[in-house]
């Protein structure tokens, strides 16, 4: 509905602007241009590749536009993990003492393991 209005309100918006002559004399010329040009072999591939230009810059938006939310999800979860699994790995002789102090409590699973390594990663005990 709000769309609706906003392209009902665009051709009034160009008549007080003074560019709807601006977009009708582009249209013109286009169709003009349409009209005197004979479309040989060379007109019909520039023409394709135009085509093919918008569809990949499409595309490319698309993916774009998906790609962020996945990559952080992905990076979130993995990225931690492995970082702070590292330094965990290096201080091996002082992981036994604090295990032993909390009555070597091992994690459920690996997502378990995970959330702990992301937890200590950001200091939250």
């Amino acid at each position: 509905m709000i769309q609706g209005i906003g392209l009902t309100l665009a051709p009034v918006g160009l008549y007080l602007s003074g560019l709807l002559r601006l977009v009708w004399n582009g249209v013109g010329a286009v169709l003009n241009w349409i009209s005197t040009t004979a479309f040989s072999p060379v007109i019909w591939f520039g023409v394709g590749l135009l085509g093919l230009c918008m569809v990949l810059w499409m595309v490319g938006a698309v993916v774009t536009r998906r790609s962020p939310a996945r990559s952080k999800a992905v990076s979130g979860s993995a990225k931690p993990a492995v970082s702070s699994g590292k330094p965990a790995a290096a201080p091996s002789k002082a992981a036994p003492s604090a295990q032993a102090k909390k009555g070597q409590q091992a994690p459920v699973d690996d997502d378990m393991a995970e959330i702990e390594a992301l937890l200590k990663s950001r200091g939250i005990e």
